[in-house]
């Protein structure tokens, strides 16, 4: 079964695309092709469909299609962007936004760079920032630490419209649009880039576009191309050798005669560990093509299945002004440009073998202060969130979420200081850290550490504005207090030392927090007795036991895009930097020639030729024999 839609309650100021789940639960939103930027809070119930926005600082710029990541810290940092204002301009740009202090700040750029424009990007495991220069080999690391960029290794293939993903392993995936069906990856321990095979079919099209790679929960990279085909990556033993591919499922037509493509589109992970992504209709020479088209992957199953649309509004139009998140709820928040915005819920749970796990959690909170938790795979299993060169808004860090016992409150405690933006971290315990929201009303609570919308098993916690120590301190004082009152009432008389004015104050202090010290032993006590409970049950559970046995080989059908002329090619290749009927400026001669070299870059006709090749009975016979491997 798939999933359902629904509308937020409450549109954004103006239209959105561009989204970021920051570490407190709330959701950043970019206006589009503006310097506008809007807040998401969930209500009080924890529910983003009833939230409300807020308008939050501007940046400098107004970019569109760039590089950008969460950092350990929990800020933002973007770089790049092919429009800016609505302008093609391939901008050489970078900022920070601090979501605390919500202001934007200006950063360096990578030195004797020309431009960043729709780079690809991805922070790596400790922190760091990867960026790559679109239409030339370079790379370059920016470092939070000294806010300084450092020159890294240069790519095989020129960086162009390529999709760059985090393995657990500590490489990052590439399949070139430069030179396809090839693919790299950069070693980030070498600091090398090494060749990592080719994919079985030719996934970019003659634009030099394709979809998103997702690494699945069980360590497998799946490609989705712009051609219509997708391919499956094995991850090597050994970071610098190759891996090995297999085909994917092609992705399955919605009306006869109309193949479907992810020519720059989003995709999302979801918590049952299928794979949401949408496409479009695709043409030789390639072109950005209306409408919308959703599908779901299924790992175990190895096959793709329909999705039923999302609103008119944002369906209706084509997918690369689609944005996907991941909410702590579990829902992909889905933007298009509009002021239309959706929650797709999907269907299932997750393995539970996925949830991250609490080692280490204190039991006593106290209202805006900042506590710290350990765990395992509290950074989850991937990325989440992917889509190509254009939008990187992966979700793999902690989230803490507080879930009231006596009602349906939730809150959500920003997060930050995570000490790996590693994956698939298995046994190793990582940290973070949290901030109590001053706000936070005392009393019982469940807290969850939630990595891309899986959440952990709770533990039992008290928000109190003492500490403990604190609290042991005053009853052992009013302890004493009540033995000296003890004393007068037995020999009725009052020592010399003592101060009548100070036992009525004391008693009345007594009386005002009494429910409070209460309340905190009988969370002890609650929390004691589920410790007690959890430490009789079973280590793994028999549901908790994953299942043996590979996924069957896929279904791989001839895809036969629609012809269209070369000038009809050439007005769909442009991108547009509005979705709601702003005028936009004529590209300058300098915008167009960069545009050209950058969809140039694979230029070869490579899918064309494949596909006219591989169209009818032999590309199906040839498919069929690679999937029975």
């Amino acid at each position: 079964m798939a999933g359902t839609w629904t509308n937020l309650t409450n549109a954004p100021p103006q239209t959105v695309c561009t989204t970021f789940l920051l570490t407190d639960g709330t959701v950043l939103a970019q206006g589009v092709s503006t310097n506008k930027w809007y807040r998401l809070t969930p209500d009080a119930n924890g529910s983003y469909a009833n939230g409300t926005w807020a308008t939050m600082a501007d940046s400098v710029n107004g970019p569109l299609y760039y590089a950008s990541g969460i950092l350990r810290d929990g800020r933002l940092i973007y770089a790049g962007g092919e429009y800016n204002f609505g302008d093609a301009v391939w901008l050489k740009a970078a900022e920070m936004y601090n979501p605390v202090a919500n202001t934007w700040t200006t950063l360096p750029t990578p030195a004797g760079w020309n431009i960043i424009g729709d780079a690809p990007g991805c922070v790596l495991p400790d922190g760091r920032f990867f960026l790559g220069e679109v239409t030339t080999k370079r790379t370059a690391i920016y470092d939070p630490a000294t806010n300084a960029w450092t020159a890294a290794a240069d790519k095989i293939n020129r960086v162009s419209e390529e999709s760059w993903s985090l393995i657990f392993d500590g490489s990052i995936h590439a399949v070139d649009c430069s030179n396809p069906p090839n693919a790299e990856k950069y070693v980030i321990a070498a600091n090398a880039w090494v060749a990592a095979g080719a994919t079985p079919h030719v996934l970019v099209d003659t634009i030099s576009e394709i979809g998103a790679s997702v690494l699945l929960p069980d360590g497998r990279l799946f490609v989705i191309g712009a051609t219509g085909f997708t391919a499956i990556y094995t991850v090597p033993p050994i970071s610098n050798q190759p891996g090995t591919w297999a085909d994917g499922p092609t992705i399955p037509q919605v009306n006869p005669g109309e193949a479907l493509g992810t020519v720059d589109a989003p995709a999302a992970l979801l918590p049952n560990g299928r794979v949401l992504f949408s496409v479009g209709p695709i043409t030789v020479p390639a072109t950005f093509k209306s409408p919308t088209y959703f599908f779901e992957y299924d790992p175990d199953t190895n096959s793709i299945s329909g999705v039923p649309s999302s609103n008119p509004i944002n369906s209706n139009g084509v997918p690369y002004f689609g944005r996907m998140l991941m909410l702590p709820s579990g829902q992909v928040l889905y933007t298009h440009g509009t002021t239309t915005v959706e929650l797709y819920t999907p269907d299932g749970t997750y393995d539970p073998v996925w949830r991250p796990t609490l080692t280490r959690c204190p039991t006593t909170l106290r209202r805006g202060r900042t506590h710290t938790l350990s765990g395992r795979q509290i950074n989850g299993l991937s990325q989440c969130i992917y889509y190509g060169n254009d939008a990187t808004q992966a979700t793999n860090y902690p989230i803490v979420r507080l879930e009231s016992t006596s009602g349906s409150a939730v809150v959500y405690c920003r997060t930050f200081g995570f000490s790996t933006m590693g994956l698939q971290t298995g046994t190793v315990v990582h940290t973070c850290r949290f901030t109590v929201p001053a706000s936070t009303p005392t009393g019982n609570y469940r807290l969850v550490v939630i990595a891309n919308g899986i959440p952990s098993a709770p533990c039992r916690v008290s928000v109190t504005n003492k500490r403990f120590k604190e609290l042991k301190f005053e009853i052992k004082e009013k302890v004493e207090i009540v033995e000296v009152h003890k004393r007068l009432i037995d020999h009725q008389k009052l020592p010399q030392e003592f101060d009548l004015k100070m036992v009525r104050e004391e008693f009345e202090l007594f009386e005002r927090y009494e429910e409070e010290w209460l309340q905190t032993v009988r969370s002890m006590s609650t929390q004691l007795d589920e410790v007690q409970q959890e430490m009789t049950r079973s280590f793994i559970k028999p549901e908790e036991r994953p299942e043996v046995g590979g996924p069957p080989p896929p279904e791989i059908e001839p895809i036969e895009p629609r012809k269209i002329s070369a000038a009809e090619g050439r007005i769909g290749q442009i991108k547009r930097a509005f979705n709601d009927g702003r005028k936009e400026q004529s590209l300058t001669k300098e915008a167009d020639a960069i545009r050209q070299k950058v969809h140039n870059l694979s230029g070869q006709g490579v899918a064309t030729k494949e596909t006219e090749k591989g169209g009818g009975k032999a590309s199906r016979k040839a498919g069929s024999k690679r999937g029975r491997k």
